[in-house]
């Protein structure tokens, strides 16, 4: 059975091997901040402050996150109470150099979708690699706060105005200044497809 089909599935079944377990499909494309933030309904920066959890049978952590939000970035028609709760969510994420997204006390950008007055679900653009999830760091902020959009930071409802000076400065001033979105990049289709196309057709010259 020496035939070119047989040599190009043992050349994909050792390409796959080579790939860690938790690497995202075939085809996945990384999004950037940018992209994802733009695409999100709501935008805010806040305070994880508790968890409600459970881990299934693949010991994937989830359930709700309760999260107090100190800006909003980015809002809908309707209004963001100052404490939320994020539900489904899943804490650890195996494909991110940040394994542990959601850390009681730890600082926190999200793009969200609402589902209800207070409950809302991550954002997530195109697949499950793409979640609005970033550190609550300076650099990202001010990263996030030069997207289009994005400049006009408010407090949350029922949060003391007075306390906008929680929100770091703006990195921009106004929309003039703002950072459109610049695309995607794919990831992957020419590692594994490239290769495995050329061994085909180098086989069937044989």
């Amino acid at each position: 059975m020496n035939s070119p089909l047989v040599v190009l599935l043992v050349t994909l079944t050792f390409l796959c091997s080579e790939i860690p377990a938790c690497s995202p499909p075939l085809g996945w494309k990384s999004i950037s901040l940018e992209e994802v933030l733009f695409n999100s309904a709501i935008v805010v920066y806040g305070k994880d402050v508790g968890h409600n959890l459970t881990a299934n049978r693949t010991q994937d952590v989830r359930g709700e996150v309760f999260l107090q939000v100190y800006c909003v970035l980015k809002k809908d028609s309707s209004g963001i109470p100052e404490n939320i709760t994020l539900s489904p969510v899943s804490i650890a994420d195996p494909c991110s150099d940040w394994t542990h997204r959601f850390i009681p006390g730890q600082m926190i950008i999200l793009g969200l979708k609402r589902s209800s007055a207070d409950t809302f679900t991550i954002h997530m653009e195109g697949d499950f690699a793409n979640e609005a999830i970033y550190k609550g760091d300076t650099d990202t902020y001010n990263k996030a706060t030069k997207v289009c959009g994005l400049q006009t930071i408010t407090v949350p409802d029922g949060r003391n105005a007075s306390l906008i000076s929680d929100c770091p400065p703006h990195a921009v001033p106004a929309d003039a200044g703002c950072v459109m979105p610049s695309g995607t990049t794919d990831f992957r289709v020419s590692m594994i497809l490239l290769p495995a196309l050329s061994i085909l057709a180098s086989t069937l010259k044989l």
